[in-house]
């Protein structure tokens, strides 16, 4: 967290100049580790909870879309529960958040927006919740439109467009060939086996970039998804811990699609 410390040397500056700078910057860096403090121990807990229980209600209202919810979805979250390494107590209240989350009456945009707020500045952690339900949502290998008008509803809730969605929806469908049609929590597809040429199509696509980009931009786009999804800095945020491992595999299929680009690219440029 940067916050205070920026707000403090600005401040500091106004009132006493450079010698201020000093002063707030240390007053901030004091704001900002009680604040991280603060979130680990008591409204971080709380927003914890809260991603973990929307996660499974929005789980839950995007198989219902579909018209039914089938064995294989069922089957599915709870691969995804096993692999949360979710205790007792937590998978007992997933598990009733899928179940409310499948209701006709479901308050889809009411609930969302309100652990939006919730999380409020900490645009990250939307992102993986967002990437999260992307992979379930391709478990398997399509996505009909009434999924994608919940995940649209979704993510406009959490303040992204539409241009956000389509964007990581492409890269979760390249991240998903490009792991083999192996899900996040274990589900093994039976995507066909991958051209090199395909296989490094995909590996730009988890980054986000066109195979015409630069090297320079491909190492750019690296970078800023790597900070985006750095356990580490997730869980500063307030990361539940259950996800810390998806965060730490999204890291390394970024890690591994870059490596791939650079290379075929890199000791070209």
């Amino acid at each position: 967290m940067v916050w205070g410390k920026v707000l403090g040397g600005f401040f500091g500056y106004l009132l006493l100049r450079w010698p201020g700078i000093f002063l707030g910057v240390l007053i901030g860096h004091w704001f900002d580790k009680a604040l991280e403090q603060n979130m680990r121990q008591g409204g971080g807990a709380a927003m914890q909870k809260s991603f973990i229980d929307t996660l499974f209600a929005v789980l839950g209202h995007l198989a219902k879309s579909k018209g039914r919810v089938t064995e294989q979805d069922i089957n599915y979250v709870s691969a995804l529960m096993q692999h949360l390494k979710l205790n007792e107590s937590a998978q007992a209240q997933a598990q009733e958040a899928f179940r409310e989350g499948k209701k006709a009456d479901y308050p889809l945009v009411t609930k969302v927006s309100a652990f939006r707020r919730q999380v409020g500045w900490r645009k990250d952690l939307l992102q993986i919740f967002v990437e999260q339900i992307l992979v379930v949502a391709l478990h398997d290998g399509k996505l009909e439109q009434a999924e994608y008008d919940v995940l649209l509803r979704v993510t406009q809730a959490l303040g992204f467009r539409r241009a956000q969605l389509d964007l990581w929806l492409q890269m979760a469908q390249a991240g998903q060939r490009f792991r083999g049609g192996q899900g996040g929590a274990g589900y093994q597809g039976s995507g066909p086996s991958q051209s090199p040429s395909e296989r490094l199509d995909d590996a730009y696509a988890i980054l986000g970039v066109t195979r015409q980009a630069s090297f320079a931009e491909v190492k750019k786009a690296y970078r800023k998804l790597m900070a985006k999804h750095h356990p580490d800095k997730l869980a500063a945020q307030g990361l539940p811990p259950e996800m810390r491992e998806s965060a730490q595999e999204k890291a390394q299929e970024i890690q591994a699609a870059y490596e791939l680009i650079k290379s075929q690219q890199g000791s070209e440029n």
